[in-house]
């Protein structure tokens, strides 16, 4: 090893060891990213191995919650010694604003959560106020199996290694074909179908993640197109495109689910409604989530799902890591076992997942398992959604969107 290595790698052990002994009076950052960039993966095995990781998660997939709790837990403690501990979340902007609160307040080391589940305004949030640990994801050893351009933009933020992708997401739609035998393919063929059927139709009350994501559809297709969202801020563009989205979005309302005078808050109540035929179509981010409710008993064993003709939204789901997180060491290896091939097939045969790594960069054998993951029975083939897949917006589009059906569709 030469003295420049031999020098990074010390002054990273010495780092952690004296943040393992650090206590409110001299709190300090774990370690430094330059530090963690020089060091050799090995070393940071070993500092993680025998503690607790505490990962903010949104709580709201139970059989996401349970399967974190015993499959994933069981392999971290057995593969590298270390406790998962679940810190649920509701809505990741509580750790957010947390976070800026204890930056706020000089608690600089010893945060309560050591990673975090984190996606798009949040994100943008978190890095704008420097409340993340980074840069650190091109260090990461199972970052090689992430398509390049899924690492570079999050929601139109540039990422700059301040978070990690780990999974995929593309919005679906649900219906039953023991009721209905073609689905509405088109947001024109949808208005058409919610105007001849009253009542029949419902989406969650934004900033709800899933009914957010609707009103973006709606949004694109007034204003020429996903592609057209991609590049910055547009005021013109937005001006014209939510004008159109807005009066869609109003015209539909007399029509909907008790003519929308209240909306369904989650995406789970709208299963629930889904479910004991109250309205015709569920929604989800998860393009399994059909399957899995099949699977479960909740939805018909007649439930498929579908997309637009004109494409829908999907985006990764990223890692991140606290300024202040008590174990840095314990939360790389964590997210680094999360990107991997074994997770990544684990969890799509537990979950129905999509599988989120690029096959070429997989071993033959991994690819061979990857290609031979069972498909739920209302999941859309990959390729399917592949070729109806659009990027998502820039995060700003997103927030101007949720404050203006607040302000025009929910309180009219």
């Amino acid at each position: 090893m030469n003295r420049l290595r031999w020098i990074l790698v010390s002054s990273f052990l010495q780092a952690l060891v004296a943040t393992s002994c650090a206590g409110p009076e001299n709190a300090r950052p774990a370690l430094a990213p330059a530090e963690f960039a020089g060091a050799r993966w090995e070393d940071v095995l070993e500092r993680a191995r025998g503690t607790t990781v505490n990962y903010g998660m949104w709580a709201g997939d139970e059989a996401r919650n349970r399967y974190f709790q015993t499959s994933v837990a069981e392999t971290l403690k057995r593969r590298y010694e270390i406790t998962l501990r679940i810190t649920p979340l509701s809505d990741t902007a509580e750790i957010v604003n947390k976070l800026l609160n204890e930056k706020g307040a000089g608690k600089i080391a010893n945060g309560s959560v050591d990673m975090i589940w984190i996606n798009g305004e949040n994100f943008r949030t978190a890095k704008q106020a420097g409340v993340l640990w980074g840069p650190f994801a091109e260090h990461l050893p199972n970052i090689r199996y992430f398509d390049e351009a899924a690492r570079a933009r999050d929601f139109g933020t540039l990422i700059e290694n301040y978070e990690a992708p780990w999974q995929r997401a593309q919005f679906v739609m649900a219906y039953d074909t023991a009721r209905l035998a073609e689905p509405p393919r088109s947001l024109a063929a949808l208005r058409a179908f919610v105007k001849a059927h009253p009542g029949r139709f419902a989406y969650p009350a934004p900033p709800d993640f899933t009914g957010s994501v609707f009103i973006r559809h709606v949004l694109f297709h007034f204003g020429g197109g996903a592609r057209a969202f991609q590049d910055g801020f547009d005021e013109e563009l937005y001006r014209k495109a939510s004008a159109a989205t807005i009066e869609f979005l109003n015209d539909l309302e007399p029509f909907l689910w008790r003519q929308g005078e209240t909306y369904p808050a989650t995406p789970r109540e709208l299963d629930r409604l889904f479910a004991n035929h109250e309205i015709d179509f569920a929604m989800n981010y998860g393009p399994s989530f059909a399957s899995e409710r099949i699977a479960r008993g909740e939805f018909p064993a007649t439930t498929r799902t579908f997309v637009f003709d004109e494409g829908t939204i999907g985006n990764y789901s990223f890692l991140a890591i606290p300024f202040n997180a008590a174990n840095v060491a314990g939360g790389l290896v964590v997210i680094n076992h999360l990107m991997s091939p074994e997770h990544a097939l684990d969890q799509s045969r537990a979950l129905g997942s999509v599988f989120p790594l690029v096959l070429d960069r997989l071993t033959a054998d991994q690819r061979r398992a990857a290609e031979a993951l069972p498909r739920g029975p209302a999941t859309l083939p990959a390729g399917v959604l592949a070729a109806h897949q659009v990027p998502e917006a820039d995060v700003r589009y997103l927030e101007r969107l949720e404050k203006d059906w607040l302000e025009q569709v929910l309180r009219q």
